[in-house]
């Protein structure tokens, strides 16, 4: 079971405040041969998560001072790493916000080690795509590494917003992003200016459809948008 980045055990980060059933977890997983590193609140859980050398989080969202809802957010401005969401909310609301914030998965509470493992799993296959250093869909071809776009073999000239909405849109490939979530890759770390959140998306995406191609980038109305593949 080896780790994407080094070739050992995935390394796995667990943030719970309630110490039983955080320490059962990562029991469980380090029984399942994982390297797990532990984290009582949503501050020390940010921070290691920030920290790089974790491939993949699993938090839950009642924590402490920084709760889990805001944890994801904060991550997902600025890091990729695959999140699992444990909660006992069980509404289709509740997970369907959680998917938009940025999760990769969502558990709902309770749960068996067995069943994580098995989503653990899931998310990493996945996840060894968003983490590849190009992809390529339909004639336009994506180098996150040099932070460029050709289409049919042509380099197209990109803004850094046009670049950031486009990386999040292939990373996630066949996966809707909402609207709000676009809003903050183009604004990371800061809300948009209260005159640009109505529009400021449409405008880019507007862009890109010009320059790569009209059928690239979908439009799911209410849902957010989404690049097939």
């Amino acid at each position: 079971m080896p780790s994407p980045a080094e070739g050992g055990p995935p390394r796995v980060l667990v943030v719970d405040d309630e110490e039983a059933a955080r320490q059962a977890v990562a029991t469980g997983l380090r029984t399942a041969g994982y390297d797990v590193t532990e984290a009582a609140d949503g501050t020390s859980g940010l921070d290691a998560a920030l920290g790089g050398g974790v491939d993949l989080v699993v938090l839950d969202l009642r924590l402490p001072g920084t709760s889990g809802e805001d944890v994801l957010a904060t991550l997902r401005r600025s890091s990729a790493v695959p999140v699992i969401v444990v909660s006992s909310k069980r509404g289709e609301d509740d997970r369907v916000g959680l998917l938009d914030l940025g999760a990769d998965d969502y558990l709902v509470k309770p749960f068996t080690v067995r069943e994580l493992v098995a989503r653990i799993r899931a998310v990493l296959r996945r996840s060894e795509g968003d983490v590849a250093t190009a992809a390529t869909v339909g004639g336009v071809t994506v180098d996150f590494a040099a932070h460029a776009a050709t289409r049919d073999g042509i380099r197209v000239p990109l803004t850094a917003q046009e670049w950031a909405v486009l990386a999040c849109l292939v990373r996630h490939r066949g996966r809707i992003v909402s609207r709000a979530h676009l809003e903050e890759t183009i604004h990371p770390g800061e809300p948009p200016p209260e005159d640009a959140v109505s529009n400021v998306v449409d405008v880019v995406v507007l862009r890109l459809r010009r320059k790569l191609g009209r059928d690239l980038i979908t439009t799911r109305r209410g849902q957010g948008f989404i690049v097939e593949g």
